[in-house]
């Protein structure tokens, strides 16, 4: 069943907006077909479509999905080739909370002068992440940050292959975990001092150097496994 997000869409709803009219009207939607439709906060909407080209619907029923613990926010660092939104894309199909562009050091990609510009495409990105793994919430994209401007939300983590500790022996108990995840040059010795200064412990991720589109979801993934959340 297709899946469609639509921020303001409620069960009083009769028609989607405009924004996810086309891609009704490119799937070829046909009448009296069931789509479901999410707010991107939780809520779940099960929709006959009246006229796939107006967009009207009626809402057949509802439910409401409870949010992942523990939330994991994503600190991705602007990665070339588009490798940072690839870790951006996966880590949304698996459920994260919040992603947050990081300006590295050692990042080959700039944004400067086009921050809300990266920042909404990063969005667009995630929206489209969800719609595909039929994901309820829409996780945030925050403003790209610097450096001295990060700090963890809860528990916080930075992915570092020259780290001791592993994040397989993470405590059970958190309930928000940041990860924080470098460009493919790696974070600068002096980056990492910044980051465990501002609360931020170094982990590895296995013996095997990641590359920053696999890193961030493969942390996802083995957390998640570790804590039997799946």
């Amino acid at each position: 069943m297709h899946w469609f997000y639509d921020s303001k869409f409620t069960g009083s709803s009769t028609a989607l907006g405009s924004s996810e009219l086309m891609h009704l009207k490119t799937l070829r939607i046909r009448s009296q077909e069931e789509i479901q439709v999410t707010d991107g906060e939780g809520q779940i909407y099960l929709c006959k479509v009246l006229d796939p080209k107006s967009g009207q619907l009626v809402v057949l029923s509802s439910q409401r999905k409870q949010t992942k613990t523990p939330a994991i926010h994503l600190v991705q660092a602007l990665a070339k080739g588009d490798r940072d939104e690839q870790a951006l894309q996966a880590c949304v199909e698996l459920g994260v909370r919040s992603i947050t562009p990081w300006q590295a050091e050692l990042s080959v990609v700039n944004w400067k002068g086009k921050e809300e510009k990266g920042r909404l495409r990063w969005q667009e990105i995630a929206i489209s992440a969800m719609k595909q793994s039929q994901q309820a919430f829409l996780p945030e994209v925050r403003p790209v940050v610097a450096t001295h401007n990060l700090k963890p939300w809860g528990l916080g983590i930075v992915l570092d292959p020259r780290a001791t500790p592993s994040i397989t022996n993470l405590p059970n108990n958190f309930e928000e975990l940041t990860i924080v995840v470098g460009p493919e040059g790696g974070i600068a010795p002096g980056e990492l001092a910044q980051l465990v200064g501002a609360g931020f412990e170094a982990r590895k991720l296995g013996d095997s150097i990641l590359r920053t589109s696999t890193a961030g979801p493969a942390a996802m993934a083995a957390i998640f496994t570790k804590l039997q959340i799946w």
